[in-house]
């Protein structure tokens, strides 16, 4: 079997959906992987047989030039960077690339390129895959990709769906409700072609198979790390790690908790922090937090440092945002790192609606220190650094929540099997 995955991100050790295709595709040998990727980033793991890049940049100088975009790219093990030319960082992370009419255009400026080069069947044909791996976005260029590889070659489609871009709210704009409009029906193409659905949790699940009658089976992300033995408690906590993307309005909630931990200090006496690791230097998103002492920014861990960092925590965190359009785009989505800190033994606190699957996850299973509205976080906050009863149960479900959902042999079977399933149909029954 070789399984040709089609997505934005390279297979990484540091970023998070290249972690999660590691541990989707932790029990394939690399002889059954080949990746097709757009970010302009390098893998920095082995775990591909092959990887080839098409980038934004390629396809509009191809415009201009005789010489068709993308190339075969060799991974490098010693380097854990998104972006291979730093000079791209500001291009990709500029907030202007979000509107309806940039997102439109990049659509359209891959719809008439020349993606599908004589670089890439070559690649195609030395890999020969027998099957798809496609981990779709909000852009419908890289639904296209993956239906005209399968329509060239003939092989099969599986659809992993992580994050939800269908159901969704009505936009308000006229220009945002037609993309949208179009990526739907995008989206029904691709269902209309994919044998398989894995998605990420049971909402998202039940409202896919609903949907568009596929066969579809949730697989939780495994975690990168071994489930620890037992939990890992802090005698004395006085510190909340925070480790990733703050942007769809997450740092509103950050900054929240921030403003409550400046007030609990200022009424206790306390000098409790929040240790935020980030890539973030976006100065509006930053002005947020000016003023709030108790809020450290860490700047962007990765391999050794990233590992004992994490390790290191007294107190985890994940949060959601609370705005009606960050909550559309993610209550069927749950967080990468929420396996990798159940696993951890390290009490987990988590900020969000409960109308998210993340946090009805968290929830459901009692496995971490919660809060759901502004007016719970001065409970929760105290109750993570003064109750160690609280702590120690909270680690402990997490452990068992772990092994159920999350161990990285169970999901990475169960993926291998749903991906062996397109040619053994009878193997998921």
């Amino acid at each position: 079997m070789k399984c040709l995955v089609i997505s934005h991100n390279p297979f990484s050790t540091f970023q998070n959906m290249g972690k999660t295709f590691l541990s989707l595709f932790s029990e394939f040998s690399s002889e059954e992987i080949c990746q097709f990727y757009i970010y302009p980033s390098v893998p920095d793991t082995q775990k591909c047989r092959a990887y080839f890049r098409v980038t934004d940049k390629e396809i509009l100088k191809s415009y201009f030039h005789l010489r068709a975009p993308g190339a075969q790219i060799l991974p490098v093990t010693d380097r854990h960077e998104l972006y291979e030319n730093p000079a791209d960082e500001a291009l990709y992370r500029s907030p202007k690339n979000k509107t309806p009419f940039r997102m439109l255009a990049r659509d359209t400026m891959w719809r008439f390129s020349r993606w599908y080069s004589k670089q890439l069947r070559a690649f195609l044909d030395a890999e020969k895959p027998d099957c798809i791996m496609v981990a779709p976005g909000p852009y419908r260029f890289i639904y296209n990709v993956a239906l005209r590889i399968a329509k060239k070659r003939n092989i099969p489609i599986l659809s992993y769906i992580c994050d939800d871009y269908y159901f969704v709210e009505k936009p308000e704009g006229l220009l945002e409700r037609h993309r949208v409009k179009k990526l739907q029906k995008k989206i029904r193409q691709l269902m209309a072609h994919t044998s398989r659905i894995v998605t990420i949790c049971e909402e998202m699940n039940e409202a896919y198979e609903k949907e568009f009658h596929r066969p579809t089976t949730t697989i939780m992300t495994g975690t990168s790390y071994n489930i620890a033995p037992l939990p890992v408690l802090a005698d004395a906590p006085n510190t909340i790690t925070y480790m990733g993307n703050i942007r769809c309005e997450r740092y509103q909630s950050l900054a929240q908790i921030g403003e409550t931990l400046d007030a609990i200090n200022e009424a206790d006496g306390t000098d409790y922090a929040l240790h935020i690791y980030t890539d973030e230097k976006d100065p509006t998103i930053l002005s947020r937090f000016t003023g709030i002492r108790s809020v450290k920014f860490c700047g962007f861990v990765t391999g050794d440092a990233f590992l004992k960092t994490f390790r290191s925590a007294q107190l985890l965190l994940h949060t959601e945002a609370f705005d009606k359009q960050s909550i559309d785009l993610v209550k069927h989505s749950v967080s990468t790192k929420i396996a990798d800190s159940l696993a951890s033994g390290i009490p987990l606190l988590a900020y969000g609606p409960d109308a998210v699957s993340s946090m009805r996850h968290l929830l459901r299973h009692n496995c971490a220190i919660t809060a759901t509205a502004k007016e719970e976080l001065s409970a929760m906050l105290r109750t993570a650094f003064t109750d160690a009863q609280a702590r120690r149960a909270a680690a402990t479900a997490a452990l068992q929540v772990a092994h159920k959902y999350h161990d990285l042999q169970k999901t990475g079977t169960d993926f291998y099997n749903a991906v062996d399933s397109l040619h053994r149909p009878s193997l998921m029954k």
